[in-house]
């Protein structure tokens, strides 16, 4: 994981909605309409991450049992976007920030 600047984990807190989830233009560990298989590690799910071309950096775990997404926010903007979910319940959510070191 030499391509990671830094990694951050924040607990129940997500971002975006359904609209913004990215997937791998392959397909890879897609399922449904808009997540990725919940079975996936979060290494495997790093993995993924850089492996696709947009580098998505933000992977979000909705609860244990729940399916990965994948989004791409701007940093400088991260916090504020996150306060507009404060409508919806996110206490299961895990959200991972990544910046590649690219």
């Amino acid at each position: 994981m030499e391509y990671i600047k830094t990694f951050q984990k924040r607990k129940c807190v997500d971002i975006g909605y359904t609209n913004d989830n990215i997937h791998p233009v392959n397909g890879e560990g897609r399922v449904g309409k808009s997540g990725i298989n919940k079975e996936f590690t979060l290494p495997q799910m790093v993995e993924l991450a850089y492996s696709m071309e947009e580098k998505p950096n933000i992977l979000i775990k909705a609860g244990p049992n729940a399916k990965w997404y994948l989004k791409k926010f701007d940093t400088k903007v991260l916090d504020s976007d996150i306060e507009k979910q404060n409508w919806r319940d996110t206490s299961r959510c895990t959200m991972y920030i990544i910046e590649w070191d690219l």
